[in-house]
């Protein structure tokens, strides 16, 4: 049950938003039904919640995110992995839980996504931190900017 629910959370945090619309709010949506009614999905809602995570934290990563966004991200896969859990407590979801993980698991569709989506992770966070860096120089800049001219 750890290996599953480290798996899952793995897979949120490494991979999320950016298609149609405001990934954001559909990832939300998502931990909204999962907290709601998640005790009582089968096999095949847990693959589609999975795959459709998984599609989401690929958008969301290949969107260019901001350090912000990255930490709003962040704070969402943390509520998913709450609902997650709190979903667990039901021993019929987690037995669909761990059926659509294993099938998930020998689709390849599916892992190259996964990898695709950790791909996207790492670029998008060295991407952020580095404008991030890049900010904080300018502003010094620009403050030393405005003291030579008081000058």
């Amino acid at each position: 049950m750890r290996k599953v629910l480290f798996s899952l959370g793995t897979i949120l945090m490494c991979v999320l938003l950016a298609s149609c619309g405001n990934p954001m709010s559909k990832l939300e949506s998502i931990v909204d039904d999962v907290s709601e009614n998640g005790k009582g999905f089968g096999t095949e809602e847990w693959e589609s919640v999975l795959r459709d995570v998984a599609d989401l934290q690929l958008a969301f990563w290949e969107s260019e995110p901001t350090k912000d966004d990255i930490k709003a991200f962040d704070k969402l896969g943390k509520s998913f992995e709450k609902a997650l859990s709190k979903a667990m407590k039901s021993n019929k979801s987690q037995k669909a839980l761990e059926k659509a993980y294993k099938a998930l698991d020998k689709d390849k569709e599916f892992k190259k996504l996964i990898k695709a989506a950790d791909k996207a992770e790492t670029k998008a966070r060295k991407a952020a931190k580095k404008a991030a860096k890049n900010d904080d120089e300018d502003e010094d800049e620009d403050e030393d900017d405005y003291d030579e001219d008081d000058e």
